[in-house]
């Protein structure tokens, strides 16, 4: 219904500075109906000017769209589901969320959870080097080209705050 269709302004000040943003919300739509038809012209172009891939208009599509986005889907069910089931706790923010490498290899950096919860304002979620984050890479890589800035780093105090460790679940 049209009610719940519109955001509410006064909750999100800063989106009323962004008419941008405020179109891409409220036709929200149209990038991904321009997505799936950029694949598919994609493909009918590839199959014209490089038949040797052996690509056409509807293989780009199922791949290129349909399938990119059920998986891009069920990376982020899984990060809201077995992030708060396996791994380990090195912050006690309150909750089940959980650092597990494995799912931050596969979700670019998500899997990091446990950090997330204990700072969500942060732009990097693997808070040490060796916590493979690489949405963060790129969003720095971004910023270096300056079509991003004021990304927001864990303070030092913060990340390395830990009261009371967590032990697994077994």
């Amino acid at each position: 219904m049209k009610k719940g269709f519109a955001p509410d302004l006064k909750r999100v000040r800063d989106l009323q500075s962004f008419p941008e943003l405020r179109w891409l919300d409220r036709f929200d739509i149209i990038v991904p109906v321009l997505l799936a038809v950029g694949c598919y012209f994609l493909g009918e172009a590839l199959e014209t000017w490089a038949p040797g891939l052996g690509t056409n208009g509807w293989q780009m599509l199922i791949w290129g769209f349909f399938v990119s986005t059920v998986l891009c889907s069920h990376g982020t069910y899984t990060i809201n589901s077995l992030s708060h089931v396996f791994g380990k706790q090195r912050y006690n923010t309150g909750d089940s969320s959980r650092n597990n490498w494995f799912l931050a290899l596969i979700t670019l950096g998500e899997g990091w959870h446990n950090n997330h919860h204990h700072y969500p304002s942060s732009t990097r979620q693997g808070f040490y080097w060796w916590e493979i984050d690489v949405t963060y890479y790129l969003l720095r890589a971004m910023s270096w080209l300056g079509l991003i800035w004021d990304l927001k780093p864990v303070p030092v105090s913060v990340r390395d705050h830990h009261p009371r460790r967590i032990q697994p679940l077994k």
